[in-house]
């Protein structure tokens, strides 16, 4: 019997009569590129009895190289190429297409207009504050990325992202409790090549990419890329900004050294530059009654108290009421007529977001024996970003933000893996270490006052963690894993009142004692704490038939707790705060959550290859669950609630007949609180979460045809889905997005000779108009909100050399 070829063009050459002659480089340009898989078109020079099927997808979500279908845990994996043909220009894109997955562009309070919020299977963080770690991990070529601001990561250079959901915390960095997003980068290739791509598009889009491989010896390879992305605003500013822009340059080196057929060194460096206007936020909504919590002073209405006097009213009211929402007769009053629609902005505070980052990677693997092998993993990242936005669109100062961050994390992490007994057991044994430090300033500039918010941090987490996987036999497998971590976190905050706006007016609360200039909001202290944590993970999988393979799984996960560091009125013992309490005490903190989540999957190939079926059920126990509620001006984050969440996925490949590809997904959540207090939080048992929807679909058919000389030509339309959704754990109506449809399409052709392509990409075709994300101020009594752009198509040309 023949070897069995290695790759599906290997496989159609194989298959071809010797009369035939024809070349796999060119078949496999002509491979049908479906996102979470490669597919195959069907060439009209088949062998009788033979069939073109879906190439088998390689993951890595188990920290060694294995068939997707023989991964006994729920993974979606994208291929870079994949990715591009899909029209995808940043990495929140994947959300359409994953199922029962949350990934929004979400700069809180703050105005970072690259800060990730990710949701998987209603697990997620939507702050981008340092004192607070995000509930799903992603990592880049297997560093851990701390901080969320800078992490809408454009794709530039990526050979694949897997998805991976549930905790993963045996074999993965800190804080996967929700789920892990794992991001490999192209490796330098052993032939002088390259590509590069320009495109064009709405807003006068125009981006340029480019990567070329560059041999330096036999046993060193190097590989450099570069982009420039560039794009208008969509919201337009009185001042002329023009919100929601893109002005990016990133760039990379990867030199990848042989020193021997036992070892194998990757060294990265890479960096990325920002300098845009800020989200595209428009005001929603004002609140022109009382805020939610009655203890929390209503600045909207602070104001409009003020603005009233100042047109002659001596009665104390309000310019403007829930009953009389536009009082036009007097110009300060802050009210409705602010509201202009989904495209523009009446700010006129300062508006911009700058971030710089730069990060080297160093990845050693040494084969010690052909069972043994060792794996090193050095990185180090810088980030600096400034950002600021108007929080109330309009030209009063209400409540406008401006941050600095500066962070620094370096990890390392030593692997130790091992394969036994003609591959019945596999074994890794691991050491991890993290630590980052940085500053962050927040300016706050309301109604009332003017202070200074945030300060320095400093996290530090080790780790043991050991997963081995013993395969009994050729249908059924065990794996068990163990991971121990100690965490150490502290936070001193630098907090002082810059300005009293109310000072000498006699107000018994906003001109009190603690109110005044130079007085410290939070002790110029260091508070801190410690955790350390074993979670288990046990997995079961049983290959029924060489076609199905079903699973089950019980893991555990946790984030870490944090620190509230926006904080006001000023916390003052006896005043605000009970008497006696430490410089500790008076630093609001949180402790960590905890999950426990039970799991059943299948994984279905049949048809002769032609079918992947894919699902899982669900259910998770959510414990001391981190809730971000208003107990006065500003959020505060507390262990208040208890939760379950129960659901199902399922995702399917098919090629119905030659040159078809059908991909399809749906996710359906049920996410409830088992116990919250209303008097400490403010929130209903009943309520939904927040940023999670109960059902998530996709449907994407592709069609591929050969044009002999002319190249080939592959059409694509997506259809995806999301139900009604709250951006808010208050379930505030004028902030939620109802259930809506998106349908895209693209067209792609390539050159027979593989050097031309062109990309035609339709996003949006039906111009639906949703929220992408939503915030409410309590206290600044505001709602915000960012719309998509809108209808949008880009053409990209592309050449290979």
């Amino acid at each position: 019997m023949s070897p069995r070829p290695k790759n599906l063009a290997g496989a159609i050459q194989a298959a071809l009569p010797k009369s035939v002659k024809t070349n796999s480089a060119s078949i496999t340009m002509s491979l049908l590129c479906g996102g979470a898989l490669f597919a195959t078109s069907a060439p009209s020079f088949a062998q009788e009895g033979k069939h073109w099927q879906i190439e088998e997808v390689t993951v890595t979500a188990r920290k060694r190289e294995e068939s997707l279908q023989d991964t006994p845990i729920a993974v979606t994996a994208f291929s870079g190429e994949g990715m591009e043909k899909r029209g995808m220009t940043q990495l929140n894109g994947i959300a359409a297409y994953s199922p029962n997955m949350s990934f929004q562009s979400n700069p809180s309070f703050g105005g970072a207009s690259n800060a990730a919020s990710i949701y998987i299977r209603g697990v997620g963080q939507k702050e981008f504050l340092p004192t607070t770690e995000p509930g799903v991990g992603l990592y880049v070529d297997g560093v851990y990325i701390a901080r969320s601001v800078g992490a809408i990561l454009d794709l530039v250079d990526i050979a694949q992202v897997e998805v991976l959901r549930g905790p993963q915390g045996t074999l993965f960095g800190r804080n996967t409790i929700g789920g892990a997003i794992s991001i490999t980068s192209q490796k330098p290739s052993e032939e002088f090549s390259g590509k590069i791509s320009t495109t064009v598009g709405t807003d006068s889009k125009r981006v340029i990419k480019g990567s070329v491989d560059i041999p330096l010896s036999e046993n060193v390879l190097s590989r450099i890329s570069f982009a420039d992305m560039q794009q208008d605003g969509y919201v337009q500013r009185s001042d002329g900004l023009d919100l929601g822009d893109d002005n990016t340059q990133t760039g990379r080196l990867n030199v990848l050294w042989t020193p021997s057929d036992a070892s194998e060194v990757n060294f990265s460096v890479e960096f990325s530059k920002d300098r845009e206007n800020g989200p595209a936020m428009t005001l929603l909504g004002i609140n022109l009654g009382n805020p939610i919590d009655p203890e929390t002073p209503p600045m909207a209405v602070i104001h409009n108290v003020g603005a009233n006097a100042a047109a002659g009213a001596t009665n104390g009211a309000p310019c403007a009421t829930p009953d009389m929402p536009i009082n036009l007769a007097v110009p300060g009053c802050y009210d409705l007529r602010y509201q202009v629609g989904s495209d523009r902005n009446l700010g006129t505070a300062p508006a911009f977001s700058d971030s710089d980052f730069m990060a080297s990677n160093l990845n050693v693997s040494i084969d010690i024996t052909d069972q043994l092998s060792f794996k090193s993993i050095t990185a180090w990242r810088d980030l600096d970003a400034t950002f600021a936005r108007d929080g109330d669109h309009s030209p009063h100062r209400v409540s406008q933000f401006h941050d600095t961050l500066e962070q620094q994390q370096f990890t390392q992490e030593f692997q130790l893996l091992g394969n036994h007994f003609d591959d019945s057991l596999n074994w890794i044994f691991g050491l991890y270490y993290f630590n980052e430090d940085g500053n962050n300033v927040n300016t706050l500039d309301f109604v009332m006052s003017n202070f200074t918010s945030g300060g320095r941090f400093e996290n530090t987490s080790k780790a043991a963690f050991g997963q081995a996987t013993w395969n009994a036999n050729d249908w059924f497998s065990l794996t068990m894993g163990l991971r121990y971590t100690e965490e150490d976190k502290s936070f001193s905050p630098d907090q002082v009142i810059l300005n009293n706006y109310f000072a000498g007016s006699g107000h018994p609360l906003l001109d009190a004692p603690f109110m005044q200039v130079g007085t410290r909001v939070l002790p110029l202290a260091t508070d801190s704490q410690s955790i350390s944590e074993l979670t288990p993970m046990i997995n079961a999988s049983l290959h029924i038939s060489e076609e199905l393979m079903v699973y089950s799984s019980y893991s555990e996960g946790f984030k870490s707790g944090g620190f509230t560091q926006r904080v006001f009125p000023p916390q003052v013992a006896g005043f605000t705060a009970p008497a006696g309490a430490s410089d500790q005490e008076l630093i609001p903190d949180f402790a960590p959550e905890f999950v426990e989540v039970y799991e059943l999957g299948a994984k279905y190939s049949g048809l002769d290859g032609r079918l992947r079926l894919n699902g899982a059920v669900f259910h998770t126990n959510y414990d001391d669950l981190q809730v971000q509620v208003f107990t006065s001006v500003a959020p505060v984050t507390k262990n208040a609630a208890s939760a379950k969440i129960t659901g199902w996925e399922l995702e399917l490949q098919w090629l119905p007949a030659e040159s078809w590809l059908i991909e399809a997904s749906y996710g359906y959540l049920n996410a409830r609180y088992d116990d919250i207090s209303f008097d400490e939080t403010f929130i209903r048992p009943d309520n939904e979460f927040e940023r999670v929807p109960e059902k998530t679909a996709s449907l994407a058919i592709n069609h591929d045809w050969d044009l002999a000389d002319a190249g080939t030509l592959s059409a694509r339309i997506d259809w995806s889905y999301r139900s009604k959704e709250y951006m808010d754990s208050f379930n505030t109506e004028l902030i939620a997005q109802p259930s809506y449809d998106l349908i895209n399409a693209n067209l792609n052709w390539s050159s027979s000779d593989e050097q031309w392509e062109l990309m035609l990409a339709l996003k949006n075709i039906s111009d639906e108009q949703y929220l992408m994300t939503g915030i409410i101020g309590d206290a600044f009594q505001t709602y915000e909100g960012i719309y998509n752009r809108g209808r949008e198509f880009s053409l990209t040309a592309q050449y290979h050399f």
